[in-house]
């Protein structure tokens, strides 16, 4: 397992999270999803499943956090994954929308790909679905990356 920063400073991050994801939550689905419907609704209910699942985390020991921050996509993993059917591999970060930046492999847990990985396990064989139809990858590695989240109205910063 790769321990690139620290357990105190991941959980600082995902604490900020949990504020902007779940605390402010009306804030963010008013910014993205504008329009009452479906996908508000089902973004609404998977951000409660996310910040659930943060928090479930956050009440680990300090062992079982530490292996599931590198076991389980969560927003500022940073991941490797596989294409079976073409022997190939890509690597990003997962991160808020405001930090996306797909030449710097940053992207957000907004767009298609970002949706289907996160809460994925590291092993996993998923089914991703594309323009072109479904392609299998594969979770291959997850490391929590460095990059610093927005604070309650605050400006994004990254490393």
């Amino acid at each position: 397992m790769n321990h690139s920063i620290g357990l105190s400073y991941a959980q600082e991050q995902l604490l900020v999270q949990l504020a902007v994801l779940g605390n402010e939550k009306k804030r963010f689905l008013d910014a993205y999803f504008v329009m009452q419907g479906k996908e508000r609704m089902e973004m609404d209910e998977f951000l409660s499943i996310y910040t659930d699942a943060v928090q479930e985390l956050l009440s680990e020991p300090d062992m079982l956090k530490e292996e599931k921050l590198h076991s389980l996509v969560l927003i500022g993993s940073q991941i490797t994954i596989e294409y079976p059917d073409y022997d190939t591999k890509d690597s990003f970060t997962i991160v808020l929308p405001e930090q996306a930046n797909p030449d710097h492999n940053l992207i957000s847990f907004l767009s298609p790909l970002g949706r289907q990985l996160l809460l994925a396990r590291l092993g996993e064989l998923i089914a991703v679905a594309t323009p072109s139809g479904p392609m299998r990858v594969i979770l291959a590695s997850i490391t929590f990356a460095e990059i610093t989240f927005p604070r309650e109205g605050g400006a994004v910063s990254g490393s």
